[in-house]
């Protein structure tokens, strides 16, 4: 062989050998891509799963989710160096710096007591099985702003702890089960009065130990703040007060506890009450009618409340279950026929004896309508008041005799009525289902709710249609829960970061409406009522610090922001994933929530909480986004996946410059040109240099194709706009772009991957986009930006750019002559539809700048994109009216 040969044969050994290197490098990077986003998915269920196991007090697993977290995060950290060159080390210290004080805080939360007990406001709608049929309600209504009094729950397993401490759970659970093989005929009685005495002996010669003695005092302590306390004791088992069966009656409530000894002794009568005689004959009825609850678990918790000093209280059903639903008291055709009426008792002082009938009540039946302000006409028969219960100073209750002109006396001035029944039909409401309600009324005239659940009704058929007109119309089901509860407020729609700045802006209690789940909102947050998002991930940054601050947030609605009427105003109910109408007249002069107060956690834990969950860099494009500000896990997950996605979505360039012999061609059918490099599975196998549209595997580089060969587009045709030449020929003599006419447009594609960077003309845009089966993966990124005229022109083209994004339900920012466009999280189905209509608008925005001579023409020329005009038949412009 020939020198020559050599040297030829050696060149092209080495030039194959670049070609290889270069491929393995770009797909090395998008390898790297792929996994990243995984490890970006597994940290969110990880930080979930800590936010559940640090609202729930367990300390036995939490170690292990947080190391795995750990774990992952530095996964997240390497993969990022790795994409992009080592540009961000200054992670690894940083994750240094947390982890050293994670250690510290871990292993105090392991060593340090468990509180046993929740504030009410800390309760929320997925802890029914530890907070119990009463405290988890109120923590709810408590959320929603409603006047409950403070309080705090013992819980069901700090309840079941104290029994197991005292060596008392293994022969209750016995008393359990000897009680549900009991026979119910006459011969039954006797023997479950045996088991209840036998259980009650044992559980009152009980004593707690000094870590539960303290915890006891130590919940007493944080209701009394310091001042004269008198409390309420009462059951809150989680099968209790539901919707199956209620329990009500069943367990024993000790009234003005007055000392944390006495509240010791109450606590033990309350749990004591669950094995009463009643309460087992009761729990093997409801087993023998198939609801199954357990023989041998104890599922009582303890709620603890603040005594209200009452002058008066009551009941009230949100429907008059007397009311047979047959004409009568009401006139057909009026207001208050139609919505129907409440059934509410008071009696004077404590509550206790309306709710044992035992005292003469006063009863009203206020209209549920609440168009009717003046309740002076109100249906009332005013007993003869005799009694009143109040507290005894030195514990429990005691009698007081009611005399002179108090005794006929009405307890309750119209517009006290007026107030619970607005509160009532509020609670009903959230509930969605009408309701039984205990209040009080203290000498202050401030009425206070006590207890809500839901009404056991004779004649459901006509009353509960009348609670559900009055609750509100279903505009959207189907959601998924990404943080439960229920709230509502005002809707504001938010497709972009002006949206944002309006809703900031907006009256409270505002619900915000997004159509993918962006960090961009976490500012608003804590200010939101609650978060509807049209498709979302329940596991998301967003969903994180909704749960982390007890907001409700629904992903999945598909049409909130399109279905939906900024400015209505609607219940979003997460525990139900759907959306309800409301009467803006209930609502818009309801109490405003308090703000919600930090979790009263134990030190440790909340070092622990802040070193996991907070999210403090949400501003991607703000001077805080940056390592030296990240100051939880949280933050590091966040910051490594924004740069990441950036770092492919701008590396066309430089991908393309060390990959050009790798290139293969399409030109689609309106001339485009695209240099093609295949990351894998993007291309047909062994398809030639110049391939077709047929050998394209790639599923968004197909669908944008798909879109870029509609017909009708234009593809370098100036638009046909009447009385326009002559300002087209100007308009491009005017200004040159930086990126001159004809540079090739690069696509990197994968089987379910996309990042093109395309120069049109004079300005480019770039795409990126991840489609396949997994919706949290899946996102579009776009971004448009320059031109060939003068620019005010520019920039009315990136108004025009901007309209058409957002109508297709893009998040968008402008920035001059600048659109940047992200969708997330959508069905692999949502993500070739946009990406399909992106491949029209390439080819149906070339030269438009030109256009853009008029303010008004922006929004023109979108709706003509937006309605399928495509060629701009019929548009026209008055030159003299040119700028």
């Amino acid at each position: 062989m020939s020198l020559l040969a050599q040297l030829v044969s050696l060149w092209r050994t080495r030039r194959k050998q670049r070609k290889e290197a270069a491929l393995n490098w770009i797909k090395a990077r998008y390898h790297i891509f792929r996994v990243l986003l995984a490890n970006n998915e597994r940290a969110l269920e990880a930080m979930a799963e800590a936010d559940r196991l640090l609202a729930e007090n367990e300390p036995s697993r939490l170690p292990a989710t947080v190391l795995d977290l750990r774990d992952t995060v530095l996964e997240l950290i390497d993969g990022l160096n790795r994409l992009t060159g080592n540009a961000h080390v200054g992670l690894y210290p940083r994750l240094g710096q947390i982890e050293r004080a994670l250690d510290a805080a871990l292993d105090s939360y392991a060593s340090a007591p468990r509180r046993k007990w929740l504030d009410l406001a800390e309760v929320r709608p997925d802890m029914r099985e530890q907070a119990g049929g009463k405290a988890q309600p109120l923590g709810g209504l408590i959320r929603a702003g409603l006047p409950v009094p403070a309080g705090v729950c013992i819980t069901r397993r700090s309840c079941r702890e104290y029994l197991r401490r005292a060596k008392l759970e293994d022969r209750l659970a016995a008393i359990l089960r000897e009680a549900a093989s009991t026979k119910m005929d006459g011969d039954g009685g006797p023997d479950l009065n045996a088991l209840a005495a036998r259980a009650r002996t044992m559980i009152a010669a009980s004593a707690p130990d000094q870590e539960f003695a303290a915890e006891l005092r130590a919940a007493w302590e944080h209701l009394a703040g310091g001042a004269p306390l008198s409390i309420s004791v009462r059951s809150s088992a989680s099968s209790e007060d539901g919707g199956e069966h209620s329990f009500a009656g069943q367990y024993t409530s000790v009234l003005g506890v007055r000392s944390p000894e006495a509240l010791v002794e109450a606590f033990k009568t309350v749990l004591a009450s669950a094995f009463s005689a009643r309460a087992l004959a009761y729990r093997a009825l409801v087993n023998r009618s198939g609801a199954g609850l357990s023989g041998e678990s104890v599922d009582m918790a303890v709620l603890c409340q603040r005594m209200v000093d009452a002058r008066a209280s009551g009941v009230l059903f949100t429907v008059d279950p007397t009311d047979t639903g047959t004409p009568g008291g009401t006139a057909e055709g009026t207001a208050e026929g139609k919505a129907g009426r409440m059934l509410l008792t008071a009696v004077p002082g404590l509550g206790t004896q309306a709710v044992s009938g035992r005292a003469p009540a006063d009863v009203f039946r206020p209209s549920r309508d609440p168009r009717v302000e003046d309740m002076a006409g109100t249906p009332a028969e005013i007993a003869e008041k005799t009694v009143r219960e109040v507290p005894a100073p030195a514990g429990g209750l005691t009698l007081q005799e009611v005399s002179g002109p108090e005794r006929m006396a009405p307890l309750l001035s119209p517009d006290e009525i007026k107030t619970l029944r607005d509160h009532a039909l509020r609670i009903e409401a959230l509930a969605g289902r009408p309701q039984d309600i205990e209040w009080s009324v203290d000498h202050a005239g401030r009425i206070w709710i006590l207890q809500a659940r839901p009404a056991k009704l004779a004649h459901a058929a006509s009353q509960a249609q009348a609670a559900g007109a009055a609750a509100g119309v279903v505009l959207l089901s189907g959601g998924v829960s990404a943080s439960p509860g229920k709230a509502a407020g005002k809707l504001a729609i938010v497709r972009t970061r002006e949206d944002l700045d309006t809703a900031a802006k907006a009256p409270r209690p505002v619900v915000l409406a997004l159509h993918q789940s962006m960090v961009d909102a976490a500012s608003l947050v804590p200010e939101a009522a609650a978060l509807l998002v049209d498709m979302g991930n329940p596991l998301d940054h967003l969903a994180g610090l909704s749960r982390e601050l007890g907001i409700p947030m629904i992903t999945g609605l598909g049409e909130a922001t399109t279905a939906l009427t900024p400015g209505d105003w609607v219940l979003a109910d997460a525990d139900q994933g759907r959306v309800v109408s409301v009467d803006p007249l209930l609502w818009q002069n309801a109490p405003r929530p308090a703000p919600r107060p930090a979790a009263v956690q134990d030190d440790a834990a909340l070092a622990v909480r802040g070193l996991v969950l907070p999210l403090n860099l949400t501003d991607a494009y703000g001077p805080t986004f940056s390592i030296l500000e990240a100051k939880s896990l949280h933050d590091l997950v966040r910051y490594t996946h924004e740069k990441a996605v950036m770092a492919l979505f701008e590396a066309g360039d430089a991908i393309a410059e060390q990959t050009f012999t790798l290139v293969h061609r399409l030109k689609d059918p309106a001339g485009l040109l695209f240099l093609i490099i295949d990351l894998g599975g993007g291309l047909a196998p062994g398809c030639p240099t110049e391939v077709a549209a047929s050998d394209i595997l790639s599923a968004p580089l197909a669908a944008l194709c798909r879109g870029m060969a509609t017909p009708g587009l234009r593809w370098g045709t100036p638009p046909p706009i009447a009385g326009l030449s002559g300002l087209m020929t100007r308009g491009f003599l005017d200004a040159r772009s930086e990126r001159p006419v004809g540079n090739p447009n690069y696509a990197l594609v994968a089987r379910d991957y996309l990042n093109l960077n395309a120069r049109v003309d004079y300005h480019f845009a770039l795409v990126d986009s991840v489609c396949g089966a997994n919706p949290r993966e899946n996102s579009i990124r776009f971004r448009f930006k320059g031109g060939g005229t003068v620019r005010i022109q520019r920039e009315r083209r990136a108004v025009f750019v901007e309209q058409v994004l957002r109508a297709q339900e893009f998040f968008t920012t402008r920035q001059g002559d600048m659109v940047t466009a992200v969708l997330t999280e959508g069905s692999r189905e949502t993500i070739l539809a946009k990406l399909e209509m992106l491949g029209r608008f390439l080819g149906f925005s070339r030269l438009l700048d030109a256009v853009m001579v008029t303010d008004d023409m922006p929004r023109r020329v979108a709706e003509a994109f937006l309605s399928g005009d495509y060629a701009l038949d019929g548009l026209s412009v008055d030159v003299s009216s040119a700028q």
